[in-house]
């Protein structure tokens, strides 16, 4: 999956693309979206690792964890 696939699918899913790279390191992806007042926000992976990534996990990255109020 390239940037621009994985931008166009987390947006059809109703999520943003978002890109962090800490203490300017290698780049992460996450994905964010806003849920009443608050901002949720989900780690993806490693940009290097984005090639590898398929939609079916993407989805299951995105999923609502057991912790989160729905």
């Amino acid at each position: 999956m390239t940037e621009a696939e994985a931008r166009a699918f987390l947006h059809v899913q109703g999520w943003l693309y978002k890109e962090r790279r800490p203490r300017r390191r290698a780049k992460y992806i996450y994905a964010q979206r806003r849920q009443g007042l608050k901002l949720v926000e989900r780690y993806i992976c490693p940009l290097s690792k984005l090639g590898g990534l398929t939609e079916q996990e993407l989805l299951a990255k995105l999923a609502p964890k057991a912790s989160e109020k729905p």
